[in-house]
């Protein structure tokens, strides 16, 4: 298995690096390998943080084109997150480069 700091090393020099939290990277993972949309709280409890934690890692996220928030059809005060072309580009690209 290669070197996780070396991995790192590599990724933080690479164009495509985004300076991203360990939590925001894991927002992004469990978004894209749900298949579907989830809602904010379904992400809070997949993570084991609060809502109010995942609502402001959403902020940088859609400030970087990565996700976007959208509200539900059926019920107005759902909020699902969306994973944006950009933010899957930006999955694949970290896979790229470890």
């Amino acid at each position: 298995m290669p070197d996780i700091i070396a991995q790192a090393l590599t990724f933080v020099r690479s164009p495509a690096y985004i300076d991203l939290t360990a939590r925001q990277l894991a927002i992004i993972g469990v978004a894209m390998d749900a298949g579907q949309p989830l809602r904010v709280k379904d992400m809070a409890a997949a993570i084991k943080v609060e809502k109010p934690v995942i609502t402001r890692a959403l902020h940088r996220m859609e400030r970087e084109g990565l996700l976007e928030r959208r509200k539900g059809v059926e019920d107005k005060r759902d909020c699902f997150i969306h994973v944006t072309d950009a933010g899957r580009a930006f999955r694949a690209s970290i896979g790229a480069v470890a």
